[in-house]
């Protein structure tokens, strides 16, 4: 037996595992060993002691006047383990030595085997669990055929579903994509990636890396609403007062912003500045139109916002995205209402309500 464990301590030393890691996984695969060999419907006890090199395994057995089977031990035999026993009582007999070298030893591959396996699978675990919140790179595997995308992530696979997907992304095998990691599962099979395109924190990732200013924390991507495809508004700030965080994100000549609208499929984004003050955040929210002034109900999260006969489609924006999208960034109800209908009912006001 003590060749087990000089061979167990050379592998756990060549692959940074613990010996008793890898003693009690050679443990389990010989109880399995010894449970076809003897009858699945046999109990197998083990003792280890790795300090003094022991191991046991030990057989439940059927005591009989005369044993014919492997799973039957005499009568005879049985007393002198136990002198209370008698015929058609089970006992627990030690596997004899040679017989369990030869088990070990022919499951010592397949149990080092599968433990590199697990080890692999498990090291890609905590590696990958490191880029949830976070953009991942990968090439396109296959596009099902109910839309969903597999991304070849090498020691894992990341799996983009349809309703993370924006309208208009078209998705080609073999081409590269970038996308947002929502979880990371460890699975019987190997590791696999929920992945985004559509996720708030997608747009938020990409001001990381196209902003220095927001990748060292000078500037703050406060919040982020999305109609993916559509429209974005995203509120920035900074404590500097020497940074103006709009100018920042959009970069000299738009460069900056130019990549991430890239990188969403030229969906329009709109930088806004964000402000502890509600009704000054409602008002930059509300960009690109003007408000004329704002009111804001606090208690009950709602706002109204006045702006010019002429701004008001802007206010509102195309099938109400702007105002939906301010509602959204900011958490309050907003109603548009035009100055000349400023004595109207409120019934008569464009009110919209930010949805999660």
């Amino acid at each position: 037996m003590e060749e087990i464990f000089n061979i167990a301590s050379i592998i756990a030393k060549e692959h940074n595992i613990s010996l008793e890691d890898v003693l009690e996984s050679l443990v389990d695969s010989i109880k399995m060993a010894v449970l076809r060999k003897y009858g699945e419907d046999r109990k197998v006890k083990t003792e280890l002691d790795i300090e003094n090199k022991i191991l046991n395994v030990l057989i439940e057995k059927d005591v009989t006047e005369s044993a014919k089977k492997d799973y039957e031990i005499d009568l005879k035999d049985a007393l002198s383990i136990n002198p209370d026993v008698k015929v058609g009582d089970k006992i627990y007999v030690k596997l004899d030595t040679k017989n369990l070298g030869r088990i070990a030893a022919s499951t010592t591959k397949s149990v080092m085997s599968k433990m590199f396996r697990d080890i692999e699978k498990h090291s890609a675990y905590e590696e990958y669990s490191e880029y949830v919140g976070k953009i991942i790179s990968g090439e396109i595997w296959s596009v099902g055929m109910h839309g969903d995308v597999l991304v070849d992530l090498k020691n894992a696979i990341g799996i983009l579903p349809k309703r993370e997907q924006a309208p208009n992304d078209k998705y080609i095998v073999g081409e590269l994509i970038k996308a947002y990691v929502i979880e990371v599962l460890e699975e019987p099979k190997g590791v696999k990636l929920l992945l985004s395109r559509t996720h708030p924190g997608f747009v938020k990732e990409l001001f990381k890396k196209e902003v220095p200013e927001v990748r060292d924390g000078n500037v703050d991507v406060k919040a982020v609403a999305r109609d993916p495809s559509h429209r974005t508004k995203v509120a920035v700030y900074s404590n500097d007062s020497h940074i103006d965080p709009i100018g920042t994100c959009v970069g000299s000549k738009g460069v900056r912003i130019s990549s991430i609208v890239k990188e969403l499929g030229d969906e329009k984004i709109d930088v806004v500045k964000w402000s502890a003050n509600p009704a000054v955040y409602i008002r930059n929210a509300i960009a690109p139109a003007k408000a004329v002034s704002v009111d804001i109900d606090e208690d009950n999260k709602k706002a109204k916002i006045y702006v010019e006969d002429e701004e008001y489609s802007m206010a509102i924006g195309k099938a109400g995205i702007n105002a939906k999208l301010a509602a959204k960034l900011t958490g309050y109800s907003i109603d548009i209402i035009k100055n000349s209908e400023i004595d109207e009912q409120d019934d008569d006001y464009a009110g919209f309500a930010p949805k999660e």
